[in-house]
């Protein structure tokens, strides 16, 4: 049976017990009508009903007391048992806290644990791999031990080898002090010649920069030279047609200019045959003024030039397109006026991009003087030369040229003897300066594809510029059409 029930049982026949002998003795005390410290008999049975129930309750309290710990602690110590339970609960959440962390570090360390698994695998694999590395080392270490008894062996005999050749150095390095003591003295006569071939070499460079410079020079007059022999064979023929009549086209006369950026090849070609046809109008008009018909075709005009050139002129770049004369042609000339075929007046048809060919003050040409002090005409000799030489430049560079080159801001024909004042100062100054100068032919403005040549001319000495004829018209860019 539960001990609270035995308990409960014996406090209700305990306190049933104490409150009939309570009761009895309350019945015996009013009976008696005793009266206790000076108090009614009625007042002292109401003491007496008093004191039996505190009994009652007394005796309960401590049956109770005596029968359950729990209730004397719960009774006595109350207040140390909530200390205790505040600090157990403060413990518990403590401990929830470090099982929380714990946790966590438990999570971390799985894991770890299951990369440290997988590095483990890593390892075991690179370790069967550099076990297998290990065996074959070991075979290879096995192979060369086996070696390297072999070169033990070879060491031994290059050991030996290697004391005799010691001993053969020895008496080497004794030839070799008597060799370099003769070779010092060679070496010191080697010396000597080389200074001697020093000198040598150093006046064969003088020479030949001299032969060169020399070679320099005659090329360019060999160039001027076949230049002016073509100059001397076209005058002659001129002449021969001057003689027979009246030269109405000249050789590299130019009859029609057109400058043109054409965008097809159709415009290109009616641009040709536009251009064409009026250098034929103005060929007609100076060798038969008085042709009945205006329309006969006089030039030799080969299509497929033509064509080619209406091909080349479509890039989108500024093209001039120059007419020129090939021949001599007088008045009246026969092949022209008996109309024959094919046509007899030659011409060449030249298409260049316009473009700039030279910068102004660009060296075009220059001529050396060999005296201090040059006669006149070794000075316009050299003038002609350098200007022509200037000529053959330019049209090599592409350059059309049309007129005569403009000297110091003037025109001026090289084989006539007259020159500006500007040129005659020049010269001037040249035959006085008292010192062999170059004569430069430079750009006196930029030069484009259809000219002019405008030319200044500069003298230098030593490839330093002197003085210079006066600066000619400023530049003025071409405008394109």
């Amino acid at each position: 049976m539960d001990v609270g029930l035995i308990l409960i049982a014996t406090v209700l026949v305990l306190g049933g017990l104490i409150a009939t002998l309570g009761d009895r003795i309350g019945m015996r005390v009013g009976k008696a009508r005793l009266s206790l410290f000076n108090l009614r008999p009625r007042q002292t049975a109401t003491l007496v009903s008093i004191l039996t129930g505190g009994v009652i309750s007394a005796s309960t309290l401590g049956l109770l007391l005596i029968a359950s710990e729990q209730l004397r602690k719960g009774l006595f110590e109350f207040e140390e048992t909530q200390a205790n339970l505040s600090e157990a609960r403060a413990a518990l959440e403590e401990t929830q806290t470090a099982k929380a962390e714990v946790e966590t570090a438990l999570d971390r360390v799985t894991r770890q644990q299951i990369e440290a698994e997988g590095e483990l695998t890593e390892v075991i694999t690179s370790l069967e791999e550099v076990t297998e590395r290990e065996t074959v080392i070991r075979t290879r270490l096995g192979q060369t031990q086996n070696q390297l008894s072999v070169v033990s062996q070879q060491a031994e005999q290059l050991q030996t080898e290697i004391s005799r050749l010691q001993q053969d150095r020895q008496v080497l390095q004794r030839q070799q002090v008597e060799v370099k003591r003769q070779i010092a003295q060679r070496d010191r006569s080697l010396a000597q010649r080389d200074q001697e071939l020093r000198q040598r070499d150093e006046a064969i460079v003088q020479r030949d920069e001299a032969i060169a410079q020399r070679e320099v020079a005659l090329e360019r007059l060999k160039t001027e030279q076949a230049f002016l022999e073509d100059e001397i064979q076209n005058l002659e023929s001129e002449f021969l047609k001057l003689r027979a009549g009246n030269v109405a086209i000249s050789r590299n006369q130019t009859l029609a200019l057109l400058i043109t950026r054409s965008q097809s090849t159709a415009a290109a070609t009616a641009e040709l045959d536009r251009l064409l046809a009026e250098a034929n109008r103005l060929a007609l008009n100076a060798i038969w003024p008085d042709a009945p018909n205006k329309a006969i075709q006089i030039l030799r005009i080969d299509p497929q030039t033509v064509r080619g050139i209406a091909r080349t002129i479509t890039d989108g770049q500024q093209y001039v397109i120059r007419v020129g004369v090939s021949g001599n042609y007088v008045v009246g000339e026969p092949c022209v006026v008996q109309q024959e075929e094919p046509p007899c007046v030659e011409i060449s048809l030249q298409a260049r991009v316009n473009r700039i060919v030279f910068e102004q003050g660009e060296t075009l040409a220059r001529v050396p003087l060999e005296t201090a002090y040059p006669s006149t005409s070794s000075l316009v000799e050299a003038l002609r030369t350098v200007v022509t030489s200037a000529q053959i430049r330019a049209s090599l560079e592409g350059v059309i040229i049309v007129d005569n080159p403009r000297l110091a801001g003037g025109f001026s024909d090289p084989r006539l003897a007259g020159f500006s004042e500007s040129v005659i100062d020049f010269l001037t100054e040249v035959q006085n300066y008292g010192a062999p100068l170059e004569i430069e032919a430079v750009a006196g403005r930029q030069i484009f594809t259809t000219g002019p040549l405008a030319l200044e001319l500069v003298a230098s000495l030593n490839g330093q510029p002197l003085f210079q004829t006066q600066a000619s018209e400023p530049n003025s860019p071409r405008e394109e059409p």
